[in-house]
C-alpha cells in the first residue's frame, strides 16, 4: 500500500490518546487540556544521548519560528533519563524546548511512542492524535502542520522505514505493562497500592465522591481512575518531588503509577475469590491522639445541598487562664463529606476587624494548622511548641463543599499541651502580596514576593502554600546572605481543592540574613478549568472570586528561656 493511499485510509480514524501531564527538566507542568486552546501540540520523542533527537533541534526550532503565532506547541518526551541528566543534555546541545519527563513510562505507552525521532501531532481539545511520524518526514511534518493551522483536516500516517529515522534509539520499557507474561495481582498488589495511596478519602460518607469499598467499585470506576493518575489529579495536591525530601505527602510512585495503570489497561482483572477491600475496617477512635487538654469547638455551620459555598470565617476563644505551649493538633470532624479544609489561625483578642480579611491579616492575626481530608493529627516535633496565648482568640478559616443533602457540621478541634517550654519555639512565617494584580485573559502572569531580612537564624519545618483558582504554580526560595538562592519547593501544578501542608524529612537551616522569596504564577484564560471568569482583572481578596498570595513557612528557632 503506497504512502498516500494510506494517508487516505487512516484520515478519518485518528486516535484519542486522552488528557496526560507530566513535568519537564525545569520542574514546569504541563497538561496536554491546558492548552485546549491552542490549534495543537507537537510532542518529540527525544533521548540523551541520541544523534536523532541532537539533530533534529534546529529543525524543529525553524518548525516552530515558522508557526510562531499559529497556535502550536512544541514540546520533547523522555521516557528514559533522569532530569540533572536531560538538564545537562538540554544545556550541552542547545535544546530550548521543555522536555517532558515520563519517568513512570505512562505516557509514552499511551501515546504509542517507541524510538526516539518519532512525532505526534495532537490536537488538545479533543485528545485526537492528527498525526504521527518520523523526523526524517519533515516535509510531511510541514505539510501537517500548515494543514491544522489552516482549519484543514489532516490525514494520519505511520513512519515509512528509511526516511531518516532508522539510527533513532528504542524506549526501554521497563513497566509491567511491557511484559506479556506479567499477571498483577488484585490482592496482593493493587488493594494494597490503593490502601497506601487512596483509601484514607475514598471511603464511605467522606469528602471523596465515591467509595473504594470493593472490587466492583474499583472496576467501574477504572476508567476514571486512569485519567486522574495519568493527568496528576490524584492523589491531590502532588508537587514537584524532584525538589526536596517530603514527610507524609501525597506522592504516588512511578512504580504504583505503571503497576496501577498496567491493571487497568489489561482489563482490571482479579484473582481469588477474597475481595480485601471488602474487609470492615475499624472505627477511628474519637481521638487517635487521646483525650485533648483543651477542646474547641468551631462554630456551627449549615451547609446547603448544592452550590458553591465561599470561605467562611469563625472565630472562638480557648479561654485559656495561662499562655500554653502547644505539642500537637488534632481534628474531630464533624461531617467528612462537605468539611474540604480549615486553616486555623491565632488573632489578638482586641484586634480592630473592620472587615473579614482583617481576622487573618498577619500583621493581627499567625497562622498554626491546617486541617485536609486524611490527615487529622498536627503533631509538632519532639524537641518544638506553638505558644498559645490567653491573649489571642482562634480564627477558623473553613471551606466547605456541597454534598447533595443540606447538612450542619460541628467539628471540633483538640489541643494538646507541653508539660514545659521546648527547646525550639515554632511561628509561622508569612509570605504575602496583597498588590497583585492579574490581568484577564493572561496565561503565565507572575507574582512575587519575599520576606524582610532575617535578623536570627531559623529551621524550616513545613509549607502551606494558600492560593486561589487562577493560581497555577508557586516555587518558595531561600536567597542567602552571599546572593545565592537555593529552591526549596516547587508547586508546580497548584490545585485550589486542595490546600496542603508539606513537612520535610529533615529541617532545613536558613542563616540569619537571608531572604525567603516566592513567585507565584496564575492562569487567567479560559483554558484553565477552575477559572470563573477569564475576562476580569483580579485582585487580592478573601473571596473565592477572588485571588490571593499567601504562603505559610512553619519555622522553629531556639527558645529564649
Amino acid at each position: 500500500m503506497g504512502v498516500m493511499l494510506l494517508w487516505a485510509v487512516l484520515a478519518n480514524v485518528a486516535l484519542a490518546v486522552g488528557d496526560f501531564a507530566l513535568i519537564d527538566q525545569h520542574g514546569v507542568f504541563h497538561q496536554l487540556s491546558r492548552y485546549s486552546e491552542r490549534k495543537a501540540v507537537v510532542i518529540f520523542v527525544q533521548r540523551n544521548g541520541d544523534q536523532v533527537s541532537r539533530d533534529a533541534v534546529p529543525v524543529l526550532r525553524n518548525l516552530r519560528d515558522r508557526f510562531a503565532g499559529e497556535g502550536v506547541v512544541f514540546l520533547m518526551l523522555n521516557a528514559s533519563d533522569d532530569r540533572d541528566s536531560v538538564r545537562q543534555e538540554a544545556a550541552g546541545y542547545g535544546i530550548d524546548f521543555p522536555i517532558m519527563l515520563d519517568s513512570a513510562q505512562v505516557v509514552a505507552r499511551t501515546v504509542g511512542a517507541q524510538k526516539t525521532g518519532e512525532i505526534f501531532i495532537i490536537d488538545p481539545d479533543s485528545y485526537r492524535q492528527l498525526y504521527f511520524g518520523a523526523i526524517g518526514d519533515i516535509a510531511l511534518l510541514s505539510q501537517a502542520l500548515t494543514a491544522i493551522t489552516s482549519g484543514e483536516d489532516v490525514p494520519s500516517k505511520v513512519p515509512a522505514a528509511g526516511t531518516g529515522e532508522t539510527a533513532a534509539a528504542a524506549i526501554d520499557f521497563t513497566d509491567p505493562g511491557s511484559d506479556p507474561d506479567r499477571k498483577i495481582s488484585y490482592q496482593q498488589e493493587i488493594v494494597p497500592l490503593l490502601q497506601r495511596n487512596c483509601t484514607s478519602c475514598h471511603i464511605e460518607d467522606g469528602l471523596a465522591p465515591w467509595a473504594m469499598s470493593s472490587y466492583i467499585m474499583i472496576l467501574g470506576w477504572s476508567p476514571m481512575i486512569r485519567e486522574t493518575v495519568i493527568t496528576r489529579r490524584m492523589p491531590p495536591g502532588q508537587i514537584d518531588t524532584r525538589v526536596g525530601e517530603w514527610s507524609d505527602i501525597h506522592h504516588m510512585t512511578d512504580e504504583d503509577q505503571a503497576l496501577l495503570l498496567a491493571w487497568i489497561d489489561d482489563g482490571a482483572p482479579k484473582d481469588g475469590d477474597h475481595d480485601p477491600l471488602t474487609d470492615e475496617g475499624k472505627e477511628p477512635p474519637e481521638w487517635p491522639l487521646g483525650e485533648p487538654d483543651l477542646i474547641v469547638d468551631v462554630p456551627e455551620e449549615q451547609v446547603p445541598a448544592t452550590g458553591i459555598i465561599d470561605f467562611r470565617l469563625k472565630r472562638a476563644s480557648p479561654n485559656l487562664s495561662e499562655d500554653k505551649w502547644l505539642s500537637a493538633v488534632s481534628y474531630n470532624v464533624g461531617d467528612r463529606s462537605v468539611l474540604h479544609s480549615l486553616l486555623v489561625y491565632e488573632l489578638d483578642n482586641d484586634a480592630q476587624i473592620a472587615e473579614p480579611a482583617d481576622l487573618i491579616d498577619e500583621d493581627k492575626a499567625a497562622f498554626i494548622s491546617l486541617y485536609v481530608p486524611g490527615k487529622t493529627e498536627d503533631v509538632f516535633a519532639a524537641d518544638t511548641g506553638y505558644l498559645l496565648s490567653k491573649q489571642k482568640d482562634l480564627v477558623f478559616k473553613i471551606r466547605y463543599t456541597s454534598s447533595g443533602r443540606e447538612t450542619v457540621d460541628r467539628t471540633r478541634i483538640g489541643f494538646y499541651f507541653r508539660d514545659g517550654p521546648p527547646e525550639l519555639a515554632l511561628r509561622t512565617l508569612a509570605i504575602e502580596n496583597r498588590a497583585i494584580q492579574i490581568p484577564a485573559n493572561e496565561e503565565n502572569h507572575r507574582e512575587h514576593a519575599e520576606t524582610e531580612v532575617v535578623a536570627d537564624e531559623f529551621f524550616i519545618e513545613s509549607f502551606s502554600p494558600h492560593a486561589h483558582n487562577r493560581s497555577k504554580s508557586m516555587t518558595i526560595s531561600a536567597r542567602y546572605p552571599d546572593g545565592s538562592e537555593q529552591l526549596l519547593i516547587n508547586v508546580a501544578n497548584y490545585n485550589f481543592n486542595w490546600q496542603m501542608a508539606y513537612t520535610l524529612k529533615q529541617r532545613k537551616h536558613i542563616p540569619a540574613g537571608s531572604r525567603i522569596i516566592s513567585e507565584t504564577v496564575y492562569d487567567n484564560t479560559a483554558a484553565n478549568p477552575h477559572n470563573p471568569d477569564p475576562d476580569k482583572t483580579v485582585q487580592w481578596g478573601v473571596s473565592t472570586w477572588d485571588e490571593m498570595f499567601s504562603h505559610f513557612v512553619r519555622i522553629a528557632q531556639p527558645f529564649e528561656r
